[in-house]
Formats: C-alpha cells, structure tokens, sequence
C-alpha cells in the first residue's frame, strides 16, 4: 500500500522519463552488450604442458574448464606458462612465459564457452561456442595429433 502511494506521488511526467530511460537502457544492453560473460575451456596441442593461462586477466587454469569471466574488450590478450614433462626438465628445458594479443573472435547471443587452442610455434586460436567441446577440436586433433 505505502509503494502504492509514493507512486500517485511522482509527477506523470517524472514517470514518462523515468520509464523510457529504463527502456531505453534496456534496449542499449540488447543490442550493443558493453560485456560478453563464459567459460573458458583451454586445448593443449603442444608438445610442452601449460602450467597456467590467462585471458583478458581471467585465468583459465592448467587444463579443463573455468567459469564465470567477463570478456569486455575487441580483444584478447592471452597470456600462458609452459611447463615441462619428466624429461623435458631433465634434458635442461625451462618454464617459459609467452602472450598472444588476438581480435576476440565472434559471439552468438548463446555461445557460453571461448575455447582457447594453444598450437604449436607458440600461437593461440580461440573460437567460441555453445558447447563445452570445441568445434575445432577435431581438427586440430587432426591436424597435430593431440
């Protein structure tokens, strides 16, 4: 009752304003999302583990998927430390440092996953999807064997 009576309260005009400023709102965020929010699901097709990764500051683990990120900018900044196997280490191979500053690939209103592909020669694919398996995973397997 008492919200009843601060509604009669506000001026028409206050409520015309005030109403097409929520529409309006809501419409800018539909069409023109300052921010696009997944997981992020990394593929190792290297012959070098990854110790860790990061998107856009968002960290994406060693291997699997991470939830909940914010992606808000044209583009992707990947960064990732590769590790080394048993041998590797014993053969004198240190952990190394590398980043790859990408354009953010496309987005569909549905595409809850950016898979992010670390190849060979220290390069960097990412694809988003609405599946939790990449659908460039396959040809990737293909392509490297891993």
């Amino acid at each position: 009752m008492a919200i009843r009576r601060l509604y009669r309260l506000i001026p028409a005009w206050l409520k015309v304003v005030l109403s097409g400023a929520i529409v309006i709102a809501l419409g800018w965020q539909a069409f023109f999302p300052s921010s696009v929010s997944g997981s992020l699901a990394g593929y190792n097709h290297t012959d070098r583990p990854i110790f860790s990764y990061w998107v856009n500051g968002n960290w994406g683990g060693d291997g699997g998927t991470t939830c909940c990120w914010s992606f808000k900018d044209d583009t992707a900044e990947v960064v990732w430390i590769l590790s080394m196997t048993s041998e590797q280490e014993r053969a004198g191979m240190e952990a190394e440092r590398h980043s790859a500053t990408l354009p953010m690939p496309e987005h569909s209103r549905g595409d809850q996953y950016l898979h992010v592909h670390f190849l060979p020669g220290n390069k960097v694919d990412l694809v988003w999807s609405e599946n939790i398996r990449s659908p460039k995973l396959e040809y990737y397997r293909r392509e490297y064997g891993r």
